[in-house]
């Protein structure tokens, strides 16, 4: 669907309001929403959940989590859409169906129990390619006038799809789901033409009440010490990650109010958050670091959390090491020594102006095990922790989010 520009697009948390609409909170407000019989509805899913497709049911697994959701398939056919940029993008794409059989995934839409109205190659003209989708192909297909085409990602990245007449509007379930809006604004109030959901987890569904409540922020770096944190603070704490990769701190300044979700609500609070933002921002200018940190840190207060800035861990000796600011101040990227010469010390800069936040180096502990439980990973051309240097990683954070909890 493409949306002419008097339409309008808000993103944020869904918050209940009545059976009649919602509202939806990001860090610009609170706005309502009123959904019409003839508002759309669609489903955001990374198509890596695909690998997870039932003959009868998607299993949507929320990324840092062992949540699934089971989301029923209705019988009948799929119609798949997907839409290419045109020009020479489009060329390329038309030239890849012609030699490879092969089309992107990239911008997919699925309607379910839904024939096509027409098939069709993309031309400049529409640049839609149109379709009979199959999930029981391996791999996958978009069938067009007769001819199967693989419709998948063997180039490889990533991309999300949106698929249709799985939900309605009663599946915009508030707190446990994330919402973009496109409609008409009718004084405070925006119309829904299209809604599409993207579900977070229930953070609190398998929390121990008597226990604390703990989010940890970051990358993939903290993806590796999950296991190592989690068993350290195991029947102390009850931990949770936002629910993706949280990349650069960039992407934290526009997404921290949906990670937070409702925290006012009972039982949804935090008691503790730590945060990292370093390995995505290797080749990030100062000013922009620091200020976007801010804004995280801005939003992380309104909890009335304890807060723990984690230092970033280094970039090994395998790579190339560190050189001066380019011309227009932006770090050198991922090279060894990047964290120790820029990226720490901007961020340090920033919460040394606010003494209620703690800090854990992990940056240091790594440094100070060079000689010991991460000799190899020194060597090596991998940022990234694997079985004891990960747990280690782990424990050393959990031993000071007690401390800190105990203050």
């Amino acid at each position: 669907m493409a949306y002419a520009e008097a339409v309008t697009e808000i993103s944020g948390l869904v918050i209940p309001r009545d059976n009649k609409g919602m509202y939806i909170r990001n860090d610009d407000g609170q706005f309502e929403v009123t959904w019409t019989n003839r508002t759309k509805v669609a489903l955001v899913a990374n198509t890596r959940q695909f690998r997870h497709w039932k003959p009868d049911r998607l299993e949507y697994r929320i990324h840092s989590s062992k949540e699934v959701i089971k989301y029923p398939i209705p019988d009948g056919p799929i119609t798949g859409i997907k839409t290419s940029r045109g020009g020479m993008y489009l060329d390329v794409a038309l030239k890849e169906a012609e030699d490879e059989n092969w089309i992107s995934e990239h911008g997919l839409k699925l309607y379910f129990n839904q024939k096509p109205q027409r098939e069709q190659l993309a031309t400049q003209g529409e640049p839609h390619f149109i379709g009979l989708w199959n999930p029981k192909d391996e791999p996958r297909t978009l069938s067009i006038n007769g001819r199967k085409y693989e419709i998948s990602l063997k180039k490889g990245g990533q991309t999300q799809a949106l698929l249709y007449n799985l939900l309605t509007v009663n599946d915009c379930k508030p707190f446990v789901s994330r919402a973009t809006v496109f409609g008409e604004k009718k004084g405070n109030v925006l119309i829904a033409d299209e809604i599409h959901v993207l579900p977070i987890g229930d953070q609190a569904a398998h929390d121990d009440p008597k226990l604390p409540r703990y989010l940890f922020i970051g990358d993939s770096i903290s993806g590796n010490y999950d296991r190592g944190l989690r068993e350290a603070l195991k029947g102390e704490f009850n931990l949770h990650h936002p629910p993706t990769n949280c990349g650069p701190v960039r992407n934290g300044a526009k997404n921290i109010y949906h990670w937070l979700g409702a925290y006012e609500q009972p039982g949804r609070h935090w008691d503790v958050i730590s945060f990292n933002f370093g390995h995505w921002n290797a080749g990030s200018d100062k000013a922009s670091y620091q200020r976007d940190l801010e804004t995280v840190i801005a939003a992380l207060k309104k909890t009335k959390a304890k807060l723990i800035w984690v230092t970033t861990c280094p970039v090994p000796n395998g790579f190339p090491r560190a050189g001066s600011l380019s011309e227009k101040g932006n770090a050198p990227r991922r090279t060894s020594g990047v964290m120790q010469k820029y990226i720490n010390p901007w961020a340090l800069e920033v919460i040394k102006r606010h003494p209620d936040i703690s800090t854990c180096d992990q940056w240091q502990f790594v440094k100070n095990n060079e000689r010991g439980l991460f000799t190899d990973w020194w060597a090596g051309t991998d940022v990234h922790f694997k079985g004891q240097s990960a747990d280690a990683l782990g424990a050393f954070l959990a031993k000071h989010i007690k401390q800190v909890f105990r203050q």
